[in-house]
């Protein structure tokens, strides 16, 4: 009974030993970095840091570049429609070209209700209804559709 008492206590003494030192390392060991130390007087080896005002203040802010064609510079009265237009933008949106194939190859193309012109042609504004305007009723009849 010596030989089991004796182990018994050697167990005892490990477990307490081994608690000991898991609380230590716990107490050590954690990520709390609330405490802060003052650096040593006279170290001169950190550099200095920028203050949040300066480090926002001194980085470029980007300012994204609206899409081109925008549709106000291609659509001017009495401006040329460039030849393959496709679409133009207003500010970001995408406004793709409302036209119609003419038999004479080139594409009636219209804007707004009221422009309206061929790819490498003279781009025209209606003051009321596209269908009341005589000239576009007109490049309508030579477009055949």
């Amino acid at each position: 009974m010596n030989a089991r008492h004796s182990r018994r206590g050697g167990i005892v003494r490990l477990v307490g030993a081994l608690a000991f030192v898991s609380i230590a390392l716990v107490g050590c060991g954690g990520d709390d970095d609330s405490t802060a130390t003052d650096p040593v007087a006279g170290d001169t080896t950190s550099a200095p840091t920028a203050s949040p005002t300066e480090s926002a203040t001194s980085e470029p802010t980007e300012v994204e570049e609206p899409k081109e064609p925008q549709c106000a510079d291609v659509w001017v009265v009495d401006g040329k429609l460039p030849g393959g237009y496709q679409d133009c933008y207003d500010g970001d949106k995408r406004v793709k070209a409302n036209g119609r194939y003419c038999e004479f190859g080139k594409p009636l193309v219209t804007y707004e209700s009221r422009f309206w012109g061929v790819p490498g042609g003279v781009i025209h504004e209606v003051d009321g209804k596209l269908l009341d305007d005589a000239k576009y009723r007109d490049a309508l009849l030579k477009c055949g559709g």
